[in-house]
């Protein structure tokens, strides 16, 4: 699912923000280790690429939204967080701004300190507002990603209609 991949490439990227591992040291670690299948890591591998490349100018975005921080100062989590919501708020053409702003104060709630998702949420609501999308491209990799049924999906059981009669409707209700 696209939430998981997500998720991932917040690992990623959070691994080689703190420099604990280099780019293709983190895909190898954390794409096995979270069971990712061949398309979430197309989609994991391309939203890393993609933060990676406009790094600098998401990085101006997210200061110039930002009031009495910097960038480099803020926490690690949430700096990496806002870049990927950043990305996709105004990059990426497969999710809504307000989609990609509850995908990763999600993602928040789990890594982030209580006050994360407050500071979060404050700031891409500003970008949401002052900014406007840039390439709002669909790759091939969220193509691929947005095809697949979410699992809930898969295992709803069959809705069957048919009428019955009044009798039959009282059986049912125990009148």
């Amino acid at each position: 699912m696209r939430h998981q991949s997500r998720e991932t490439a917040f690992k990623i990227i959070y691994q080689v923000d703190m420099g604990k591992n280099d780019l293709e040291t983190a895909f190898e670690h954390t794409m096995n280790n979270d069971g990712l299948n061949e398309k979430e890591q197309a989609f994991c591998k391309e939203l890393v690429m993609a933060v990676e490349e406009h790094l600098t100018e998401l990085d101006e975005i997210i200061q110039k939204n930002t009031t009495g921080w910097q960038v480099d100062r803020m926490m690690s989590v949430d700096r990496n967080l806002l870049r990927l919501a950043v990305y996709e708020m105004l990059y990426s053409g497969h999710i809504s701004q307000k989609g990609a702003i509850n995908e990763v104060l999600e993602i928040a709630k789990i890594y982030g300190k209580a006050e994360s998702f407050r500071f979060i949420n404050s700031i891409l609501d500003k970008i949401m507002k002052n900014e406007e999308r840039r390439d709002n491209v669909i790759s091939e990799a969220a193509e691929a990603a947005m095809a697949q049924k979410p699992a809930l999906e898969e295992s709803e059981p069959a809705v069957v209609e048919h009428e019955i009669s009044e009798e039959e409707a009282k059986d049912l209700l125990g009148k």
